[in-house]
């Protein structure tokens, strides 16, 4: 017989070794699910299996910062209701109040007020896994001072409470009269006016009404503005009115009004007689426009005072710092000066960059190409308003004792209520909320798209890397039987001699 050559031998081997290859390479499949155990060898799906897990690794990192995003939302969204809600009862308290002085010359709704400023306090320094949701960028350390210190001071920082006593004697001035100037009559000419040219303190003469016969008035005019009421021999007729309309330092005004009454009828307030000539009734009005003025000056005044120093005190940011009487004394003091770190507590310790918009301290990527902001600071506008009416209400005392002290509260409670309507374009607390709750809809909307896009791009990498088990199968019992046939024909070769072969 003839034997063949060794090559057919090699070849046979390789034709063994290369089933056997092919084997594992099955078995491997079926165990892993994958059609290859590299990129190299999926040929020219390479390609698409790359571009696929790219994409999914894409929108993982998306929907990861979305969630982030919509946790720190909802730690706003529900701390903005619970400030609503502080908003909303502490309107609906100071629209009705009551006058029983609880304790510490307080009412009780000035104690829940000074409860809801502790409150609001924390809300504005809530933190989240680290980051706290009200310093803008600043986001390592509380934004706000403690609502003690905020208040009260500490050491050689003055607090709101200090701060709102000397603008209170600033305001109303050494004698009461809200820094107007009502000399003694000079005849029969009375004149009132302002002490200082351009102080920001008291009142602010803004016109003055004439309806008294036979009297003139001249001003209010000059440097500093006064104005001049002038009787003459035609004496005013009993029921005739003067007003002095005035501005006070918080933006709202107030008039003084006078009522001409016969001689021997006077001194019910608001009312001047009509003496014997000009001289002696300018003399009656003169005394009678005082003591109206500093009734005044200790009810309306007194409490626009402390809302225009909880507007020194708490609208602040990184280029405008408290701002303080330039005093001792303070009673005559005509500036304010800035506070310093050093003699004035800053209540906003945050990130004070008001050249940023306070939403874009937080800014997150949802797609491509699509952004959500929803940072905030607890300077903002619509925070500051609430917690200056609440410090105003936590701070200010009265006296049952002090009948003046009944008007002067009832005032405060007006301006409450007025300040918390955030009229006239104010920021509101229910803006912010509706800008936030919009990101935490458009980050939804953003991750439902990730989730299909991240279960089509899965069904093609799967179509691409995945193995068809029942073909594997299939394929890999083909193999092992032409394995097996192989292994057996081979065997009979090993066998085979020259006395088989004959």
């Amino acid at each position: 017989m003839s034997i063949g050559p060794l090559s057919s031998s090699l070849g046979w081997t390789r034709g063994l070794t290369q089933i056997r290859e092919q084997m594992v390479d099955l078995q491997r499949q079926l165990s892993t699910g994958k059609k290859a155990a590299t990129y190299g060898l999926l040929g020219t799906d390479r390609t698409m299996s790359i571009s696929m897990r790219a994409r999914i690794s894409q929108v993982n990192s998306y929907k990861s910062v979305i969630e982030t995003t919509q946790l720190r939302s909802s730690v706003l969204v529900q701390g903005f209701e619970r400030m609503r809600e502080i908003v909303s009862d502490t309107r609906s308290d100071a629209t009705v109040p009551s006058y029983e002085i609880a304790e510490n010359g307080q009412t009780a709704m000035q104690l829940r007020a000074g409860a809801a400023f502790d409150e609001l306090v924390s809300l504005l320094n809530t933190e989240v896994a680290g980051r706290y949701m009200y310093a803008g960028r600043a986001t390592d350390d509380n934004p706000v001072e403690s609502s003690k210190v905020i208040l009260e001071g500490d050491g050689a920082r003055a607090g709101f409470k200090q701060h709102l006593s000397e603008r209170r004697q600033a305001d109303l001035g050494a004698d009461g009269l809200g820094r107007l100037m009502i000399p003694a009559a000079a005849g029969a000419d009375v004149s009132i006016g302002e002490d200082v040219d351009g102080s920001p303190f008291g009142f602010k003469i803004a016109g003055v009404t004439n309806n008294l016969t036979g009297t003139t008035v001249a001003g209010p005019a000059g440097s500093p503005n006064t104005a001049t009421v002038t009787f003459t021999a035609t004496l005013p007729e009993p029921g005739d009115t003067i007003r002095v309309d005035l501005t006070m330092p918080d933006g709202t005004s107030t008039s003084v009004k006078l009522t001409a009454v016969a001689a021997g009828e006077g001194g019910a307030a608001g009312t001047f007689e009509i003496g014997a000539d000009e001289n002696a009734t300018a003399a009656n009005f003169q005394a009678a426009l005082a003591t109206a003025v500093e009734a005044s000056a200790s009810t309306e005044l007194s409490a626009a005072s402390a809302f225009a120093a909880s507007n020194d005190f708490f609208n602040i940011d990184d280029s405008n710092p408290p701002q303080r009487v330039d005093g001792p004394p303070f009673d005559s003091a005509t500036a304010l000066v800035d506070g310093t770190t050093a003699n004035t507590v800053f209540w906003y310790t945050g990130d004070g960059d008001s050249s940023v918009s306070a939403r874009d301290t937080s800014v997150s990527k949802i797609d491509d190409g699509m952004y959500v902001s929803y940072g905030t600071r607890a300077n903002e506008e619509a925070y500051t308003v609430l917690i200056r009416n609440l410090a105003v209400l936590s701070s200010d005392t009265y006296d049952t004792a002090v009948a003046e002290d009944h008007d002067r509260y009832f005032s405060t409670m007006s301006r409450t209520v007025d300040n918390l309507s955030y009229a006239n374009g104010e920021q509101s607390i229910d803006s912010i909320y509706a800008q936030i709750a919009s990101v935490q809809y458009i980050a939804g909307q953003a991750d439902e798209r990730h989730t299909t896009t991240k279960a089509m791009a899965q069904d093609v990498l799967s179509d691409v890397e995945s193995s068809d088990t029942n073909e594997v199968a299939v394929a890999l019992l083909e193999l092992e039987t032409r394995l097996q046939v192989s292994y057996q024909v081979t065997s009979m070769l090993a066998q085979l001699n020259l006395t088989n072969y004959l």
